[in-house]
């Protein structure tokens, strides 16, 4: 038997995209589904299904606050952590639950990012190489791509390692946290690939970016609880004289420009160089 938590905030289109995509696949264990809305003043319908449970947060909590006070009220001893822009296509919780069964303690997987309306768009295509999308064996389990956008952990272990932590307020960085505290606690970290786990993802690569610049915050506690996070964005030369060079603004205004047109090869280039500079400009804001 299992739960699962999804935290809202203002996304009912959404929302009912994901819980009815779990609701419709052929699950046998027993489960639940607790959302946790996270805009007060906003209804969330409970789908006239028994086992989805609605927590309506007094004030915005963000996803961190949010997604702990979803686990706390959760029965059953696995969670699984689903974000409510995803649409599952397969019974990936009985795939995460063999993990379990294999010692496992946490399992994630990868999604695959479209768009609402089914255009192209060459952001996606180059976020679905990145992390937990990259090609290679599934053996290969690195923390820092730990994601929350659909995961699963053993709730005595979740609340051992002392849950996500609530430090990390508006967007990014809490979910490669977890994944390396279950590391630094000893925790057996498993991965399933798929196919079959849709984020849909609208934001243009200038509003990717913008999101991205703006979670400086974030990044630095990170760091500051993990130092060995430093290497893994290359930290060392991003805040050196060399960075300032290669990452200063007329380079950055040109890699821009060639932002809208970019594709294939040298697209995949213009972004991870588009990528660094907005992780740069985090870190030095």
């Amino acid at each position: 038997m299992f739960s699962i938590v999804i935290p809202t905030y203002n996304r009912p289109e959404a929302l009912e995209r994901t819980v009815s995509s779990i609701l419709r696949l052929d699950i046998k264990d027993g489960f639940e589904i607790v959302i946790v809305n996270d805009c007060p003043g906003c209804g969330t319908s409970g789908f006239g299904d028994t086992r989805v449970t609605v927590v309506n947060n007094g004030q915005n909590l963000g996803r961190s606050k949010s997604r702990n006070r979803g686990a706390a009220v959760c029965k059953h001893p696995v969670l699984f952590f689903i974000d409510d822009d995803i649409e599952v296509k397969e019974n990936l919780f009985e795939k995460h639950l063999a993990e379990f069964e294999n010692g496992a303690d946490a399992v994630f997987s990868n999604v695959v990012n479209v768009r609402t309306d089914g255009k192209y768009s060459f952001l996606n295509e180059f976020l679905n190489t990145r992390g937990a999308n990259r090609s290679g064996s599934v053996r290969e389990v690195r923390s820092n791509y730990f994601t929350t956008a659909f995961c699963s952990i053993k709730k005595p272990f979740f609340e051992r390692i002392g849950k996500f932590d609530e430090n990390f307020e508006g967007y990014g960085w809490e979910d490669p946290e977890l994944g390396l505290m279950i590391a630094a606690s000893g925790g057996k970290l498993s991965f399933v690939r798929t196919k079959n786990l849709l984020h849909y993802h609208d934001k243009d690569v200038f509003e990717w970016l913008e999101q991205i610049e703006n979670s400086g915050k974030n990044l630095k506690y990170l760091i500051q609880k993990h130092p060995g996070f430093k290497k893994m964005i290359k930290y060392n030369i991003l805040t050196s004289l060399l960075g300032a060079v290669a990452f200063n603004p007329l380079f950055i205004w040109s890699e821009r420009l060639k932002a809208k047109s970019s594709r294939g090869f040298f697209g995949r280039i213009n972004y991870s160089y588009l990528y660094y500079s907005a992780i740069r400009k985090s870190l030095i804001k």
